[in-house]
């Protein structure tokens, strides 16, 4: 149970269309990320699937059952927020029981997924405390262990590891990327983050300006992405790209740059040393600016002139209308 389809959605804010005509298959199980720059309609359209808003037109199907006008109650789901929405003055097992209180479930079935839940995300020991006690990790695993206890059908996650530093979001990832294979229920998670994107999803979907552009793999997206704005928005550092006679555009990625006799001439602006590789920020003999990632410690001054080669089968070509050729 947990499949998720979306025929022909769309939402509108007065004039303003937010979401353009999104039709999406989430199979049971999958965890699928929706990313994108801000504003793209990742949010809002979580919050359609959730029930916390309504489309201007269209479906939504939760296991073949149509729930585009049901209540947010009654679609079997759980949110997860990026603020944690914690209830500041009851401790967090209160927290985590609050929802089910409501349901009126007997109080050992309470206490039974409470503990399961704490053991499952180690949070034990914290089931006393209140949030105020806790860090921004430990309080975002009790806003998960929250939405566990409920057994919902599939998670929502809305860019939940956006509040916390970049090692514990790597933690999280990690942590979340095990819990999704333990428990085993299709999740959809929301992130502005593209290196989130790759690293858990089973499938990414790619918008801007309320459209799809691409579904995909993380790696078949990283290897063949459909348009330009796919190319340069998934892989880090982003993808270059050059403008051809012929009038199509040449993507090439850092990595598939290198450094030796006969290739593009590059003009140095700048080399950032990371200890394992070196980023290289230059400029092309027509202006345009590149970025190269090389093997091993390399010390070029400002203004220096560098030989990049590349393989021809890592080069991307995109027409004048942005598509992959």
């Amino acid at each position: 149970m947990g499949a998720i389809e979306l025929e022909n959605i769309h939402k509108s804010f007065g004039a303003v269309d937010v979401i353009k005509d999104v039709s999406l298959n989430i199979p049971e199980g999958e965890l699928t990320v929706f990313v994108g720059p801000s504003g793209c309609g990742k949010s809002t359209l979580l919050r359609l699937i959730s029930g916390l808003d309504q489309p201007t037109s269209g479906r939504i199907l939760i296991d073949g059952q149509d729930v585009t006008r049901r209540s947010a109650a009654d679609r079997g789901l759980a949110m997860v927020f990026q603020s944690y929405a914690l209830y500041p003055h009851m401790s967090v097992r209160q927290n985590m029981a609050f929802g089910l209180e409501n349901t009126r479930m007997p109080r050992a079935e309470i206490a039974s997924r409470i503990e399961e839940a704490a053991r499952l995300l180690e949070i034990d020991p914290l089931l006393d405390r209140r949030p105020g006690q806790l860090s921004g990790g430990q309080r975002q695993r009790v806003a998960i262990g929250r939405a566990i206890v409920r057994e919902p059908t599939a998670f929502l996650l809305d860019e939940p590891l956006s509040n916390l530093d970049a090692e514990l979001r790597g933690t999280m990832r990690a942590e979340l990327a095990a819990l999704h294979g333990r428990l085993g229920k299709t999740m959809i998670y929301v992130t502005h983050d593209q290196i989130e994107a790759m690293t858990l999803a089973d499938r990414i979907v790619v918008l801007r300006g309320g459209v799809v552009e691409q579904v995909d793999t993380p790696l078949n997206l990283f290897n063949a992405p459909a348009n330009r704005f796919v190319a340069g928005f998934i892989g880090a550092p982003k993808m270059n790209f050059l403008p051809r006679p012929d009038g199509r555009t040449m993507g090439i990625r850092p990595q598939h740059l290198r450094l030796g006799e006969g290739g593009l001439p590059v003009t140095v602006d700048m080399a950032e040393n990371l200890g394992a590789e070196t980023l290289i920020h230059g400029r092309s003999e027509d202006g345009h600016t590149l970025l190269a990632m090389v093997p091993g410690q390399v010390t070029p001054e400002r203004g220096d002139v560098l030989s990049l080669q590349y393989d021809e089968a890592d080069a991307h070509y995109f027409g004048e209308d942005g598509l992959r050729q």
